[in-house]
């Protein structure tokens, strides 16, 4: 990629999640699903509230589940534009969400932040560990930069991407 094009896509950064936050994360959660409601007659009362109702569950989940986990918003040039939610475990870095609102996707942040977490857990010599549903468009994103799926469970695959450990010369 040019100096040019890096300068184009503006600055990434990540930030707290504070309580004020609750109405844009549920944005992002409903974006992330747009593609499965495309045949669906639900109303879009009915469709906010299904979504607003997963969220919730969703959030208190990750949370139950993975208490040492780091929740993040992502932002590019000042601006919230997805999620990242974290859980650095001993034997691997585990994706628990990763966002980004319908607009800002297939620019190259997406790629830039993955490269970030496997150039991390690279150098931890650990694996990145994550589930995605089979039919979400993010898949290929994974795929592409060498995650394998090693499991299934119910709709999601689990996927996994493994560090070149292999000496190398100097």
């Amino acid at each position: 990629m040019s100096h040019a094009q890096e300068q184009t896509r503006g600055a990434i950064s990540f930030r707290v999640i504070h309580d004020a936050d609750k109405s844009f994360l549920r944005r992002v959660h409903a974006s992330t699903r747009e593609w499965e409601f495309r045949l669906t007659l639900w109303s879009e009362a009915d469709r906010t509230d299904f979504l607003d109702r997963q969220f919730d569950l969703q959030d208190l989940h990750y949370k139950r589940t993975y208490p040492t986990a780091i929740f993040r918003i992502v932002v590019l040039d000042g601006v919230d534009i997805g999620r990242l939610y974290l859980d650095r475990q001993d034997e691997c870095l585990r994706i628990l969400e990763f966002s980004l609102l319908t607009r800002h996707r297939g620019h190259g942040v997406g790629t830039d932040i993955l490269r970030s977490l496997l150039n991390e857990a690279h150098g931890g010599k650990v694996p990145v560990r994550l589930q995605v549903e089979r039919e979400n468009p993010a898949l290929r994103l994974y795929l592409r930069h060498g995650f394998r799926p090693v499991g299934q469970h119910g709709h999601h695959l689990e996927l996994e991407w493994k560090p070149d450990l292999r000496k190398r010369e100097i």
